[in-house]
């Protein structure tokens, strides 16, 4: 989870100050270190920043399939036996 801190934190995209009164996104973390957008992950986006970039659809892709392998993982598949499926994933 990105910790953002108002007034503090800075957009990943174009630098500026998040603001309180900003529509902001984040990007969950991520381990891939290789991946040439792992730099982004883990960071707060103005909203309009974020619609904008030329690689979100490729974040979305990648945030994708990291929900469909941990879907398909024997510890998601136990705890979603034992407790139901999350209604947040």
């Amino acid at each position: 989870m990105a910790l953002i801190f108002l007034d503090k934190s800075e957009c990943a995209l174009c630098g500026k100050v998040l603001k309180e009164h900003d529509e902001i996104v984040a990007l969950p973390a991520a381990s891939d270190t290789a991946n040439p957008l792992y730099k982004y992950f883990d960071q707060g986006f103005h909203k309009s920043c974020f619609e904008l970039w030329d690689k979100k659809e490729e974040v979305q892709a990648i945030l994708q399939k990291q929900k469909e392998d941990f879907e398909k993982s024997d510890y998601y598949k136990e705890m979603s036996s034992r407790y139901g499926k999350p209604k947040n994933i």
